[in-house]
């Protein structure tokens, strides 16, 4: 891979990483004042969607890091 293509996808799972944290936020905020509904588990399926979102772009984060110097040299 391109140094080039290395540094786009970094970005981008750092933007995915915040949006998916202010997404969260929302969904929270929303499921507080009860406008996401609770009984039929849309809030929790919904925040579930939203940490899964973040631990994707993480983890995509740290293999960069772990591609970019192999052995943590």
């Amino acid at each position: 891979m391109s140094d080039n293509t290395i540094q786009q996808i970094n970005k981008l799972s750092f933007v995915t990483s915040l949006l998916a944290i202010v997404s969260a936020a929302v969904v929270g905020i929303l499921g507080i004042w009860e406008v996401v509904d609770t009984a039929d588990g849309l809030l929790w399926k919904a925040l579930g969607t939203c940490g899964a979102v973040f631990a994707a772009a993480v983890l995509t984060n740290l293999a960069i890091a772990c591609y970019r110097s192999p052995g943590g040299h």
